[in-house]
């Protein structure tokens, strides 16, 4: 079956309804009750739901009309957040932008607002009608749509792009990958091709790619974005201008909301080697934020700071005075002891606390096996660490 009729069923005003009046309905209730509409099967019908219940955060802009059609979750989760794709457009200026992987098109939906013309291609047939259709219901009117091979496309071209964007599939016979050349389409491979058919380019890459590798497999760089969304590493962006030498600047973003976000800018060109010296635990007690934990330039913060470090690769630092303007978690040590885990048990058993787990063998999750604990709580926290002192339980407060 043809896409455009597969969906066809899905943008009638009753089924819409539908959707609307069962946001709350269980899912298992769902499918026992079956569908309303001889033409449309259940599973559809959940699909559609589930997408729309996970926009409310994700995507509230999608949530807000109630003609939008949701893809198979999976590709959902794979697609940028609001806030990411807000972040991504603000580096965007310029005629022509074309999106190599235009997926769900949230991305585009942003770069239609700060380019004059844009080109979305989609290999995915499925994906491709959903997302034109969702550009007709969003009133995005510079967005041309291709259902094509987008390499095989960018080949016949006879123009430059201000940009173009790709953000390769990590996702191989149903199996994630991290490597640039595993990721399709394969932007290794085409490199020259991405050279001469763009002004600059953007690469996004999984948060879980090596920094050091993408120095040293990408040339042209002008600056690094790493992106976090609530202490949570969501995007690296590569911004390419085809420059001779890649440039070192690393830029860390880690937002809250639209509108709040915590930045800093580094020059790894012009930082200095710095030592941080090794500390036993003080009054207060900082780990650092996901985007600078990412970026590798914890030590240099740390000096900035003027932190100390409670061991060589125990990423916990330390100091006598509230720093307030300290980029990441906070917290204030009530007590540090020796680890006994018999005492512990006894103490934290079905109470609520929140664990971590630094520079030891025993991950956070088996931590709590073994007090026999439940995690959460507003500030407790029990943090087991590697210390100058050996391996040492700090009771603290985050504030």
């Amino acid at each position: 079956m043809k896409s455009q009729e597969k969906f066809k069923d899905l943008k009638k005003p009753e089924v819409f309804r539908f959707i609307e009046d069962n946001l709350n309905t269980p899912v298992p209730k769902l499918i026992l009750s079956g569908s309303p509409f001889k033409s449309i099967d259940v599973k559809h019908l959940v699909n559609q739901i589930v997408g729309k219940k996970k926009a409310i955060k994700k995507l509230p802009t999608w949530f807000k009309h109630q003609e939008i059609i949701y893809p198979p979750k999976l590709n959902l989760e794979q697609t940028s957040s609001e806030i990411t794709a807000n972040h991504k457009s603000k580096s965007i200026s310029g005629t022509r932008l074309i999106d190599l992987t235009g997926g769900f098109g949230v991305d585009d939906y942003y770069f239609s607002k700060r380019i004059t013309e844009l080109t979305y291609t989609e290999l995915n047939s499925d994906l491709f009608e959903i997302a034109r259709h969702n550009f007709k219901i969003l009133s995005l009117e510079n967005v041309q749509s291709h259902h094509v091979d987008s390499i095989a496309y960018l080949r016949q071209v006879h123009f430059k792009y201000d940009w173009i964007y790709v953000d390769p599939s990590r996702r191989t016979k149903s199996k994630k990958v991290f490597m640039l050349k595993d990721s399709l389409p394969n932007v290794l491979e085409n490199k020259d091709l991405l050279r001469d058919k763009s002004k600059n380019l953007m690469i996004k890459t999984s948060p879980m790619y090596d920094i050091e590798m993408g120095y040293k497999e990408l040339s042209g760089i002008k600056e690094l974005h790493i992106v976090s969304v609530k202490n949570e590493v969501k995007e690296l962006l590569w911004i390419i201008d085809w420059r001779t030498v890649n440039s070192r600047t690393i830029k860390l973003y880690n937002y809250d909301s639209h509108r709040r976000y915590s930045f800093q800018k580094m020059d790894h060109d012009k930082l200095q080697s710095h030592l941080v010296s090794r500390s036993k635990y003080e009054n207060y007690l900082y780990e650092f934020n996901s985007s600078i934990m990412k970026s590798g330039l914890f030590d240099h913060f740390a000096a900035k700071y003027g932190l100390g470090k409670l061991e060589k690769n125990t990423n916990l630092y330390t100091s006598n005075i509230l720093i307030s303007s300290f980029p990441g978690k906070i917290f204030e040590i009530q007590s540090v002891d020796s680890i006994n885990f018999k005492n512990l048990k006894k103490e934290y058993k079905g109470t609520y606390v929140n664990i971590i787990s630094k520079n030891i063998k025993i991950s956070t999750e088996n931590l709590r096996k073994k007090l026999n604990c439940k995690t959460g709580g507003d500030t407790d926290y029990l943090i087991f660490a590697k210390t100058t002192e050996g391996h040492r339980l700090i009771k603290a407060k985050k504030l």
